[in-house]
């Protein structure tokens, strides 16, 4: 997109010809910026991607840092819920922008800031995601590998690692201005429209970023998964809840980030000419997508995580408690349900999966959904 005068050049949108504009309609920058789904549909989709997401993962985080378990996977929960967090912070500047008509207020830095936040969440949890895959794998496949404390620390190391790697990733959109003063319109656009002298770093910067920060992990992923279901169906015996778990974390990395990063992909191959801005109008609703990834999360901490799910059946049980002493009626009826902890034998929060050779690895507790 240009602004008049300006030598321009979108990250996503590019000037077109009126030749080009007359054949590819949509594909225009007006199109999209003064589009009813960029000031209505996205902050509507936003905002409840906030509504949802802050209360959800707050209460996630309080809850897996006061029940931790070191058996599980509650530290790449923890991270993952944190990351969630950081990220629905700072959804009120963009529902904002969006609603001002693309109108950027807070200044360069701060637009830099949630640009950043926006991209090393998604990266972020398709990193944390697979980590789960592969600590699913481990104790599956080689629950002897690696046990106790010495787990514990490496877990804590790989934590660390991807947070070093997001912040090194996220650091050319730190360092280059990502606002841009459009005079036709009278806006200001944060990250939509970069200067024309970025366009090539950024088209190697984000076709980088969707090979090691997505298709890497998406392969890992597969293989860890498909490993473990083979596994598990060649000893004849049905782990329903497993593989109900494996499929809600695969489901959840698919729908939340294959459309925006396949998308953005085909946008930085494609040649720069003609109805090319459509690739971008299209991503920028599947990076809703990645967005709604923050709401869908709390429902894995559920089925992964004891702690979390023992805490909701024991808030649960205290609604239903205060709800009929509300009503004046006995409560003796309406005991707290024994947390799953206090109903597993073992390890606390776990429960023993048999390995190939007949023994077992610990893994979350998942009787009470099988």
């Amino acid at each position: 997109m240009e602004a008049r005068g300006l030598p321009v050049k979108g990250r996503s949108f590019i000037p077109l010809t009126p030749r080009e504009k007359n054949l590819c309609p949509g594909a225009s920058e007006e199109a999209f910026l003064n589009s009813t789904v960029s000031t209505l549909l996205l902050p509507a989709l936003y905002s409840m991607v906030l509504l949802v997401g802050l209360p959800a993962n707050a209460l996630a985080c309080w809850v897996l840092a006061t029940n931790f378990r070191r058996c599980s996977s509650t530290l790449f929960l923890l991270n993952l819920a944190g990351a969630d967090l950081l990220f629905v912070l700072l959804l009120p500047f963009k529902i904002s922008y969006h609603l001002l008509g693309n109108h950027w207020l807070f200044g360069d830095y701060l637009c830099r800031t949630m640009v950043a936040f926006f991209y090393g969440n998604m990266y972020s949890s398709v990193l944390f995601l697979t980590c789960i895959g592969l600590e699913r794998y481990i104790s599956v496949a080689h629950p002897f590998l690696w046990k106790g404390s010495s787990w514990t620390r490496g877990k804590v190391g790989i934590c660390v690692g991807i947070w070093l790697v997001v912040g090194a990733g996220m650091s050319p959109l730190l360092l280059h201005s990502q606002t841009q003063d459009i005079s036709s319109l009278n806006i200001t656009t944060c990250h939509d429209v970069l200067e024309k002298g970025t366009h090539v770093f950024f088209r190697y910067y984000f076709l980088s970023l969707v090979g090691l920060g997505f298709g890497l992990p998406f392969v890992l992923m597969t293989i860890s998964y498909s490993c473990i279901l083979a596994r598990l169906l060649a000893k004849g015996r049905c782990y329903g809840q497993v593989v109900r778990v494996l499929a809600l974390v695969l489901l959840v990395f698919i729908l939340c980030f294959t459309p925006s990063n396949v998308l953005l992909f085909i946008h930085y191959m494609l040649e720069p000419t003609g109805c090319h801005n459509i690739t971008y109008f299209w991503y920028a609703l599947a990076l809703v997508l990645s967005a709604f990834n923050n709401c869908f999360d709390p429902f894995i901490y559920f089925y992964i995580s004891q702690d979390f799910r023992g805490w909701v059946q024991d808030a649960r049980g205290r609604c239903l408690r205060g709800l009929e002493s509300s009503m004046g009626r006995s409560t003796e009826k309406t005991a707290l349900p024994l947390r799953s902890s206090e109903q597993s034998q073992g390890v606390p929060g776990c429960v023993l999966l048999p390995s190939e050779e007949g023994s077992c690895s610990v893994v979350p507790n998942t009787k009470g959904w099988q």
